[in-house]
């Protein structure tokens, strides 16, 4: 009865530890040192939560066939992430948008981009615009200010539900509200920049592809992060992202969960 017993107890460990879900932790990071955020920040995060995967915000043109840097750079994520692997056992894996800038280009959508956001600011500042989308741009300006003052306040202070509502208002503002403003004004859709090869794009269409691109990069990256969830039996795996991406990771990788048998957890749970 005895040896029964204790092999229900083995039996049911066994299946315990085969089935604990996989914890994903999607951490926002700031690129550059910042107050109270560097690469020793970061470092110690990773210490704690002991990841055997490190998602890396580049695509594979970044990495060795080993999966090795090719180079590194001033970035906190290099930084403390070469620091970790040269300590623990890691894997570390990219899950960028493939040629994020070189498509960009391509597209047309850089520089255009900014360039359209300097036409508006122009007519901002020398009072051009009506005052519904003077007041739609002021509030952008309102939201991006209060959103990257909190790039200086810590870890947590850009990890959190709260800031990811601001980001996503921000975004939102940016990619969608300015886009509006500048379909209502016809100098946005009759100035043209030239691209390299010789084609042509007005300021407008750069600037609504540039929208478009902040939806396709993000889902690539989530169905990305994804893929090593269910195709790889790694558990515990830390994303580093950019902490303006985490409001659209964590919507389009939260309803995954029941389903891929994993848990999205915070780095302060640790």
């Amino acid at each position: 009865m005895r040896r029964l017993i204790e092999l229900i107890f083995i039996s049911l460990l066994f299946y315990n530890c085969s089935n604990k879900k996989t914890e994903l932790v999607l951490l926002g990071t700031v690129h550059e040192t910042v107050h109270n955020f560097n690469a020793d920040s970061l470092y110690n995060i990773l210490t704690k939560i002991k990841p055997d995967l490190i998602l890396f915000e580049v695509d594979s043109s970044f990495f060795t066939q080993e999966f090795e840097f090719k180079k590194t750079w001033d970035s906190n994520e290099n930084i403390a992430t070469v620091r970790y692997m040269n300590n623990f056992e890691v894997d570390v894996r990219p899950y960028e948008f493939t040629g994020r800038n070189e498509y960009r280009i391509k597209i047309g959508s850089r520089p255009t981009d900014s360039k359209a956001y300097e036409m508006l600011d122009s007519l901002y500042r020398n009072n051009q615009l009506d005052e519904p989308n003077k007041n739609i741009y002021q509030t952008f300006q309102a939201v991006n200010d209060s959103l990257n003052a909190l790039a200086y306040l810590g870890v947590r202070a850009f990890n959190n539900p709260k800031t990811d509502q601001i980001a996503q208002k921000r975004q939102e503002y940016q990619y969608k509200q300015l886009l509006s403003i500048m379909a209502k004004y016809p100098i946005f859709s009759n100035t043209d920049y030239f691209k390299d090869d010789g084609d042509s794009i007005s300021y407008f269409e750069g600037y609504k592809r540039a929208s478009e691109f902040w939806d396709l990069r993000n889902h690539t990256m989530s169905k990305n992060i994804l893929h090593f969830i269910k195709t790889q039996d790694y558990k515990k795996i830390v994303v580093l992202n950019g902490f303006f991406h985490r409001y659209y990771l964590n919507a389009l990788i939260k309803p995954m969960q029941d389903e891929l048998n994993f848990t999205i957890k915070e780095f302060y749970e640790y």
